[in-house]
């Protein structure tokens, strides 16, 4: 397989994986979990995963990218052939994992009821398509299962409609009594009850 010469930005170090490291960690003695991600980019989190907690009998990565980028500012100057290559060499060695290329909604609307024991959430970052991604998310996630939104707090500039914050507070306004909060930084994570 063809390698890519171009070093991508590994977000997921440097955003998300102190949170994974303190939240998720505790699962890795566990078998047959079964995890999601929407949003993959480069792999980071999944190699993570796949090293750090996805470790035992039967436990599964579920990883859903349209790997063709967005209007997102940081994203312009990448060839995003070349994002989905350097995903694929990065996982090439574990069985243990599906990539789905397409759209989240496409995904999640076939995606089986109640079966996820993890989802992050971490791909269209407008209000919008935050809201949707996890609205049909939570019909997927397992109870007792954790939803994940990376950069709750992130900020363009260019207005709420185009950032997450909104949308996942209107899906918290939405699922309060069906949820609690276990971590509120640069991203958002709760547990369904």
């Amino acid at each position: 397989m063809q390698q890519s010469k171009v070093e991508y930005p590994n977000w997921f170090a440097s955003t998300a994986q102190k949170n994974f490291a303190d939240l998720l960690l505790r699962l890795s003695d566990k078998t047959d979990l079964k995890f999601l991600q929407l949003g993959a980019f480069t792999g980071d989190a999944s190699v993570w995963l796949l090293n750090n907690v996805l470790t035992n009998e039967g436990c599964h990565l579920t990883d859903v990218d349209t790997w063709l980028g967005s209007n997102e500012e940081a994203h312009h100057s990448m060839d995003f052939n070349d994002v989905e290559l350097t995903y694929d060499n990065k996982l090439k060695t574990y069985t243990n994992v599906t990539k789905f290329k397409g759209k989240t909604i496409d995904f999640l609307r076939q995606a089986p009821l109640d079966y996820y024991d993890f989802i992050y959430i971490d791909a269209d970052h407008t209000a919008i398509g935050t809201l949707l991604d996890a609205e049909l998310s939570w019909l997927c996630l397992k109870s007792g299962g954790v939803l994940a939104f990376d950069d709750y707090e992130w900020n363009d500039g260019t207005g709420d409609a185009n950032r997450p914050m909104p949308g996942v507070n209107s899906f918290l306004e939405r699922h309060k009594d069906e949820l609690f909060l276990i971590c509120k930084n640069w991203q958002l994570w709760v547990v369904k009850k």
